[in-house]
Parts: structure tokens; C-alpha cells; sequence
């Protein structure tokens, strides 16, 4: 018994200490991967290219890896460090602090690196007294135009489409870094940015094929909490096309509910009303796919998050039929349906279009300013609308931006500065110029008659990015509210990048505030009149919102 219990007491220290070994392992990797990056855009000889710096990163993750002890790993990196061409610094301090500039990394972030004192000195010196040269890896011009965001350059690697370790340690470095010194909104959506890199290293190791890795990519997306954060690679795609039912699933008070339909024959053909709450799929509890879609979904706040949610509920692979569970009234029902690919229901949508703006009665005009897709027609919108009273102006999707660059100048009488913008400083990187700019074009070109009446913006978590800050830019007109839900708080340039394994994964590029506090990243466009919704009077109209924005136009005659 004794020879048994101090064989299993073997056992027990020889994992605890597998484990301190490995933890110790992620923490110098981790350490490292910061250091490579911060190189990466500060050193000279990283960032112009004189050192082949992926190389240098697959070259030095073995080392890494068997530096043992946190003094031979200081020693490493201080030996590295030393073997790059000595940088020239400037000997006044270049790094710039304003009012006017937003800095996401500062050297109080390298206080932080896990290195010894000495070498910490020596990168602070280099942060400090940064001269800027050429880097291969971003740029804000091209095709000699000059960019209001910096775009990155990085060797693919595409192929082989699952990469080998430290190609798949390379995709993560890649991320955290471009993430750590160019996503503006970083304090805002990635507060705890610094932990990331300690829970995926294990998780980017241990992917064992190239489902596993680009799961585990995806997750990592998941982490800035950004609605525009995307991931694609094409054979994930392939293998998760976009599949759906004929109707808007609507979050409220953590039930998903129909919310709202433009298919009106499959409806009726399916047995789908609005107001039916979605209680289960493939016999499971909704509550259970949630669980299972949460850590591989994003959203700026809360709504979009379980917008976003709703949207993939029912895009299990590529399955095209599914079982549904749904209460109506109290009632369980329990039935199976066929999924809709994209296309299906594009071309029912072509085939069953909507009026673009409509005559409620009464003064009152709807219109559905996102259906429109060419320009030329807003003189025909503006010329009816002289008639109108009250304009409700839906911008519950996504609006055409060749449109939306002329619409301003049949709302607004002149230039109005609309947007506090953050640009990413090319030769600091992890630093952001602010200025004010000027909204969308009002030069007036199609010469559109003013529209110059009481007007209510119709939004909720389905308005996003361009929709947001037309909507932000209408709250400054003259008799103008908006009314809805809570919109996606996203909004700026997106920016994508390519990493190991085929994928491209983007981010927010662009940090914007809406002027007069009309919008903000995660709250969204300021709500004038907020339409709470309950899950029993979804059912009362076919489209509760705008019922309600109705009501209050009539109220504003």
C-alpha cells in the first residue's frame, strides 16, 4: 500500500510540474509574441525588411520553447535583441501626446512586457525616440491616393490549408498584434486584450486539423467584441453556407421571437406568424444552441451580439432541413422545416419587390430608403416627398453607399461636420490622429428639391456601420428624432487581413464618434424615442416598429 500511494504521489508531481513547465512555456511565448511585434513596427531593421521577420519568428519559437528557466529566456531575448542592426533614435522624444491624438499603446504597455529591467529600457528608448522608416508590413496609400486607414501587408501563407504549429502560432502573433496597435477601438471592446494571448497559444498548439484550427481562429475573432469582426476562408465556407428561414428572429428578454417578414407566401406557406417564439431546434432547447454559438459570435454591445446570434440559429453546417420547435399563445408546435440558402431568398426578394417609399395618408410617408440602389431615383423620392408632412425614414438594414454619398442634399441645406474621426498614424503605429469630418456629400448634383419637414429615423440592432452614421448624421437636422431600438454601435472602415491557412479576418479600422454625442462605439446612435418591445405584442401588426413610429408621426401633425 505504501509502495502504491508514493507511486501515485509520483504521478501527482510529475503532472504539476508538466503543468508549471508548460505554463511557464505559454508565458515566455506569450512574452515573445508581444516583443516580435512591437519589433515588428519599431525596429528598422524589422520593419523595412533587412531581416525576413516571419523567419525570424519561426526561427526563434523553437528557442523560445526550450529556453527553460525565466533567466535563460531573459537571456534570449536580450542575445536576439542585441543581434539586430542597432537603431537610430531620435535624441528628442518623437512620440506624440495631444488632445488631438488617441494612443493605444504607450510605453506603459512595455513596462508590462515579462523581461528583464535592462531590456525593457532599451525597447522604451526605441518607442520614445522612434525615427520612422519604410515598413513592409502597412501602408495608407494606394494607387497613389492617400487612405483615411492603414491597410496591412502580409504574406498569406495560404497553403497547406491546415498550417504546421508554428505557422498557426504565427496566425495568432499576427492578430494580437495588428489588433494591439490598430484596432482604435481596442479600451472599448478589447479591455482585456493582454489575457488573450496566455488562453489561445494552448488552443493554436492543440488544434489538431484544420477544422479545429480555424474553429479556434474563429473563437479568437470572437475576443475584440466587434460587429465587424469577420472570418472567412473558403472551405470553411463551402462547408457553412448561409442558411436561413423566411423572417427576422428578434431577441427580447432572452427569448428569440419572429420579429418581422418581407416573405409573406412562405409564411403563410410554412405556418410562420409573427410573434412565434422559437423554443427549440433539432429537439434541442435554444438555450443550448446559444451556449453552443456564443464563444464563435461577436457583437459590439449586447443586442448586436444576440443579433448576431439569431442570425446563425439556424445554420447548422450545410443541413437544409430542420425541427423545429415554436409557441404560439402558450401552445407548443413542433414542425419540420426547409432552410433557404441566400440565394433563394435573394430571388424571391427580386421577385416580390417592395414600393421604395409609400403615402401612409395623413401627411405621413414611409420610406425605405435602404431598397434603393440607384441613385437617379432619389429625384423622383425627393420631388414626392415635397408633398409629405412626416417622413419615416427606415434604416433597419444596410443603405447603398452611391445613394447615401447623394441623399444628404435633399435633407440638409448645407455642409454640416458630423464625425469625430480616429485615423491610424502610419509612422506610430498604436496612434490615432483625431479630426472632424464632414458627413456625406451635399454638392447637390442631381440637383434634388430640399425636404425640409419633420422626419422620424426608424432604427434597431440591424442598423450598422454606413446605416449608423447616416443615421447619427440625420439626428443633426432640424425636426428630426430617432426612434427604435438600440442600434450595433459599430461603425468606421473595416479592414481585413490574411493569415495562415487561407483564412481573412477583419476588424474595425476607423474609430468614429458622432459629434453632439450622436453616436458612440457600443451604444450606438443616440435614441430620441426608445420603442421597447415585448414578445406578446409582436403579433398585434406585422411590423410593431413601425406601427409605433406611425403613431408618432400622426402625434407630430
Amino acid at each position: 500500500m505504501l509502495v502504491l500511494t508514493l507511486t501515485v504521489l509520483g504521478l501527482l508531481m510529475n503532472i504539476t510540474a508538466l503543468k508549471a513547465q508548460n505554463n511557464k512555456q505559454t508565458q515566455h511565448l506569450a512574452t515573445f509574441a508581444k516583443i516580435w511585434g512591437f519589433l515588428k513596427y519599431y525596429h528598422p531593421a524589422a520593419a523595412n525588411g533587412t531581416t525576413d521577420w516571419d523567419k525570424e519568428f519561426f526561427r526563434m519559437v523553437p528557442l523560445v520553447k526550450s529556453a527553460g528557466g525565466d533567466k535563460g529566456f531573459d537571456k534570449l531575448l536580450t542575445d536576439w535583441y542585441s543581434s539586430l542592426p542597432k537603431a537610430g533614435l531620435s535624441p528628442a522624444i518623437t512620440q506624440m501626446q495631444s488632445d488631438t491624438i488617441l494612443r493605444i499603446f504607450t510605453e506603459k504597455d512595455i513596462a508590462r512586457f515579462g523581461v528583464s529591467a535592462p531590456l525593457k529600457t532599451e525597447l522604451t528608448k526605441l518607442y520614445l525616440h522612434h525615427i520612422p522608416d519604410s515598413n513592409k508590413f502597412i501602408d495608407n496609400r494606394y494607387n497613389g491616393h492617400k487612405l483615411d486607414y492603414i491597410y496591412h501587408k502580409e504574406n498569406p501563407y495560404a497553403l497547406p490549408a491546415y498550417p504546421d504549429e508554428v505557422h498557426r502560432l504565427l496566425a495568432l502573433a499576427r492578430y494580437w498584434n495588428i489588433i494591439n496597435y490598430f484596432y482604435p477601438d481596442k479600451y472599448i471592446n478589447a479591455k482585456n486584450w493582454e489575457s488573450v494571448l496566455p488562453v489561445f497559444i494552448p488552443q493554436f498548439i492543440a488544434a489538431s486539423d484544420s477544422n479545429e484550427y480555424r474553429k479556434t481562429f474563429l473563437r479568437l475573432t470572437a475576443q475584440i467584441n466587434d460587429s465587424h469582426s469577420f472570418f472567412t476562408q473558403k472551405e470553411w465556407n463551402n462547408a457553412h453556407q448561409t442558411l436561413n428561414l423566411p423572417f427576422t428572429t428578434v431577441y427580447i428578454n432572452g427569448k428569440f421571437v419572429i420579429g418581422r417578414s418581407r416573405y409573406d407566401s412562405l409564411m403563410k406557406e410554412m405556418d410562420f406568424r409573427i410573434g412565434d417564439e422559437i423554443v427549440s431546434i433539432n429537439n434541442k432547447p435554444v438555450a443550448e444552441r446559444v451556449k453552443e454559438l456564443k464563444p464563435y459570435t461577436t457583437g459590439t454591445n449586447e443586442l448586436s451580439m444576440y443579433r448576431n446570434i439569431a442570425n446563425t440559429l439556424f445554420k447548422i453546417d450545410t443541413v437544409r432541413i430542420l425541427r423545429l420547435g415554436i409557441k404560439r399563445h402558450g401552445k407548443n408546435i413542433n414542425k419540420t422545416v426547409k432552410l433557404f440558402t441566400e440565394g433563394e431568398l435573394w430571388n424571391y426578394r427580386k421577385n416580390h419587390p417592395l414600393n421604395l417609399w409609400e403615402n401612409f395618408g395623413n401627411g405621413v410617408w414611409y420610406v425605405r430608403i435602404c431598397e434603393i440602389t440607384k441613385p437617379d431615383t432619389l429625384k423622383r423620392l425627393f420631388t414626392d416627398l415635397q408633398k409629405a408632412k412626416v417622413v419615416i425614414w427606415e434604416m433597419r438594414a444596410y443603405p447603398n453607399f452611391k445613394v447615401m454619398q447623394q441623399v444628404s442634399a435633399g435633407l440638409f441645406p448645407a455642409v454640416n461636420r458630423t464625425n469625430i474621426d480616429y485615423n491610424g498614424i502610419l509612422e506610430f503605429p498604436g496612434s490615432f490622429a483625431k479630426h472632424t469630418s464632414n458627413g456625406f456629400d451635399k454638392t447637390n448634383s442631381l440637383k434634388l428639391p430640399l425636404y425640409t419637414g419633420k422626419m422620424i429615423v426608424l432604427v434597431n440592432e440591424e442598423t450598422q456601420s454606413l446605416a449608423e452614421s447616416v443615421a447619427a448624421e440625420l439626428r443633426s437636422r432640424p425636426n428630426t428624432i430617432v426612434m427604435g431600438r438600440q442600434t450595433a454601435g459599430t461603425t468606421g472602415n473595416i479592414l481585413w487581413v490574411d493569415y495562415p491557412g487561407g483564412i481573412e479576418a477583419s476588424f474595425t479600422g476607423v474609430g468614429v464618434e458622432g459629434v453632439n454625442d450622436s453616436f458612440r462605439e457600443g451604444r450606438g446612435v443616440k435614441i430620441d424615442k426608445e420603442i421597447k418591445l415585448k414578445a406578446k405584442d409582436l403579433d398585434k401588426y406585422p411590423d410593431y416598429m413601425l406601427e409605433m413610429a406611425y403613431r408618432e408621426a400622426v402625434g407630430l401633425l
